[in-house]
């Protein structure tokens, strides 16, 4: 038998089913691009939202033509993270299924401003350690202890 226990909390919330989002590990010059979103007021590394009709890798591709201007050829699946987001308009709860991949340019990036405030990049030692980032990029870190892009490369 199963039983499902909610809290209180859980019951105002209106909790929806897992929203797939694919997002990248941008590299440049050995760095890799993270934003501030303007929404969350998180550090991320880009992604977006899969429509139905795509694969994953075609979401990555197009989401980050869309964020960054910059096509993307052969991404690498790398892992994935989970988090929850609370929608406050909507006043719902949305579970988040993060696949990140790995891409690599020479480009300059081109941000959208709604979807970033400000950016900079990093190295992925920096990026594990950064305080006020988005909670699926930590959960994808702490499934991954010893987490590093060079086996990919």
């Amino acid at each position: 038998m199963f039983i499902l226990k909610i809290d209180n909390n859980m019951k105002k919330s209106k909790l929806r089913g897992h929203q797939v989002v694919c997002s990248a590990f941008i590299e440049k010059d050995n760095k890799f691009l993270i934003v501030m979103c303007p929404r969350f007021k998180v550090r991320r590394v880009p992604w977006g939202r899969a429509e139905h009709w795509e694969k994953l890798e075609e979401t990555l591709i197009r989401e980050m033509g869309e964020e960054t201007w910059i096509k993307f050829k052969n991404p690498k699946f790398i892992g994935f993270g989970q988090d929850q987001q609370y929608h406050i308009r909507g006043q719902r709860e949305t579970s988040r299924l993060i696949m990140y991949y790995y891409v690599k340019t020479d480009k300059i990036a081109n941000l959208d401003p709604d979807e970033a405030e400000d950016f900079k990049w990093v190295t992925i030692n920096e990026l594990k350690w950064i305080k006020n980032k988005e909670w699926a990029l930590t959960d994808l870190f702490e499934r991954n202890a010893d987490f590093s892009l060079n086996i990919i490369k």
